[in-house]
């Protein structure tokens, strides 16, 4: 990991004030340095520059890691890890479970697994209509997550599909914690509420970051 990532990595941190053991501040540069070396050849992300996957998604995930409770988390539509693998390291007694139908976001994250010994996460190759999990989890987690069928529909239907699925497929009402883009803007909470057909409660935090002038959201269902 050359100076300036580990630089960057550790501004973050102290911007965010997150604690974190010297162990734990190594496994995450290796997974940044994993990560670019297997994105080179497997697209992952949608980035290829370090320092802008830095500031916008790394820093993202841990603004969620604050909003999530402890105890078995649900990744779903994870992608390269993010945010569960992040969230794995921070939180080596919780277990995180990694869902996602790719195989090379499942190779990739079973790569990270073994080299970075994270004993506490679950990879799943699944669909998530087909989705088939034996917890009950603390909550689930969604960052950008799409696929053609959920691209489709509009920001109330999507969040319609997302908590009826989940309460059907894991018979619980664990918090559904979404990081989201501007969609959510055009909503009140009280409006985007009142538009649902499902009775749910709704809070949302607006990410406040110092690199970019964009809107980023952490959207709670409940």
């Amino acid at each position: 990991m050359n100076i300036s990532t580990r630089t960057s990595i550790e501004e973050i941190l102290n911007r965010l004030q997150f604690n974190i053991t010297t162990s734990g501040a190594k496994k995450i540069e290796s997974y940044v340095d994993i990560l670019f070396r297997w994105h080179e050849r497997k697209n992952l992300i949608s980035t290829r520059n370090k320092e802008y996957f830095l500031q916008r998604d790394f820093y993202d995930c841990l603004c969620l890691i604050s909003h999530i409770p402890e105890g078995d988390s649900l990744d779903v539509g994870t992608g390269a890890g993010l945010p569960g693998l992040i969230l794995s390291i921070f939180r080596t007694n919780d277990s995180i479970s990694l869902i996602d139908r790719r195989e090379n976001a499942i190779r990739f994250l079973e790569h990270v697994k073994v080299k970075l010994k994270l004993e506490n996460i679950n990879i799943l190759k699944q669909d998530i209509d087909k989705m088939k999990i034996t917890i009950a989890p603390k909550s689930i987690l969604i960052k950008n997550f799409s696929n053609k069928k959920i691209s489709k529909l509009d920001f109330q239907s999507r969040v319609e599909y997302f908590v009826n699925l989940f309460r059907k497929k894991l018979n619980c009402r664990a918090p559904i914690i979404i990081l989201t883009g501007s969609n959510v803007l055009s909503f009140s909470i009280d409006d985007l509420c009142g538009k649902l057909n499902i009775n749910i409660d709704a809070s949302i935090k607006k990410i406040n970051t110092p690199f970019f002038d964009t809107n980023r959201f952490i959207l709670e269902l409940s």
